[in-house]
């Protein structure tokens, strides 16, 4: 076991989540069977802590990053993020796919409690409930896994450099971009990046224009349905080109692929990541909302605060962009 500041405050921080999220669970799992108490003043006070306690895990997935970036002293062969993450690989690539999709989902459940707060609307109160408890099994798994990874990590271990398995011609995502796009990817892949981050931005702000009638209800479902699976699509080729354009040239390194390295040697690099994660997450939980919520007679209520955050993840995506150009042509 490896301790420091930041795996002791990680450690801390997953054994309190642990807790909670059990005792949260299970509060909601009594909510549920009795239905009947579910707008008393323990289920509201569960509601009220649980926004707190959410809120922190928020702030819990890049302190992740940053606990795995000062152990890398502390392991034999490593250089960045990835010789820590090859301790134990197989945990390790649990937790990563794990904490995003806990974080949008996190994200997804405080925004639409806020916004029901804020407009004091009741009828939302058991699909929230149900939601929580499913947030609350997410995140038993993941700290379970934080506490795992962190108190079987050990300076044993001697692994290799990030530039053997992924400055290789073999790897993954050059794999996937040559089955999708030739053997000469590079230059589509670059065009098709910022085509589908101007189509997700553009079907995003027309659907938001759109003219809204309650007897095209089904035709507004599809189309918040589009949207949230070209957001899917976007995440996966923004993943491709960051691996394989992005990392690159940001870092003025054409062979070396490592985003390890990227948010090392490019500090901005985060905020890039960031923006992007913020636009394209907002735009799932703007339109993930207004799924859930498109049949609620108060549905209306929520329209002008879920445009507006559709708006902030817009610019949010076309900032991340710019930032991009601006590394990559300089």
């Amino acid at each position: 076991m490896l301790l420091n500041p930041f795996s002791l405050t990680i450690l801390f921080f997953a054994l309190i989540s642990l807790v909670i999220a059990l005792c949260g669970g299970l509060a909601a799992l009594r909510g549920l069977k009795n239905r009947h108490t579910l707008l008393d003043r323990k289920m509201h006070l569960l509601f009220l802590s649980a926004s707190i306690f959410l809120t922190a895990r928020l702030c819990s997935y890049p302190f992740f990053y940053v606990a795995l970036q000062n152990l890398v002293k502390e392991i034999k062969g490593a250089m960045c993020i990835y010789g820590v993450t090859q301790v134990l690989p197989n945990l390790c690539i649990f937790l990563e796919i794990i904490k995003p999709i806990i974080f949008f989902f996190t994200g997804g459940w405080l925004i639409l409690h806020y916004l029901t707060r804020q407009c004091k609307i009741e009828s939302l109160f058991l699909k929230k409930l149900i939601f929580f408890l499913f947030i609350s099994f997410l995140v038993i798994i993941d700290s379970a896994g934080d506490l795992l990874f962190f108190l079987k990590m050990n300076s044993d271990t001697t692994v290799r450099c990030c530039t053997l398995p992924l400055d290789s011609p073999h790897r993954l995502s050059a794999t996937i971009c040559k089955q999708l796009l030739g053997r000469h990817y590079e230059k589509p892949l670059f065009f098709i990046y910022y085509l589908s981050n101007f189509i997700l931005a553009g079907g995003a702000w027309y659907v938001l224009l759109a003219k809204k009638s309650v007897t095209k209800q089904d035709r507004q479902k599809r189309s918040f349905t589009l949207i949230f699976i070209l957001g899917l699509i976007n995440f996966f080729i923004t993943g491709l080109a960051i691996f394989e354009i992005i990392a690159p040239g940001m870092m003025h390194l054409p062979y070396h692929h490592c985003p390890y390295c990227l948010l090392q040697y490019v500090p901005d690099s985060f905020i890039i990541l960031g923006l992007f994660m913020l636009g394209t997450f907002g735009l799932g939980w703007t339109f993930g909302i207004k799924i859930v919520t498109i049949n609620e007679e108060t549905s209306g209520k929520l329209t002008f605060s879920l445009n507006r955050l559709c708006l902030i993840s817009i610019f949010s995506l076309f900032i991340s962009l710019a930032m991009v150009t601006f590394h990559l042509v300089l």
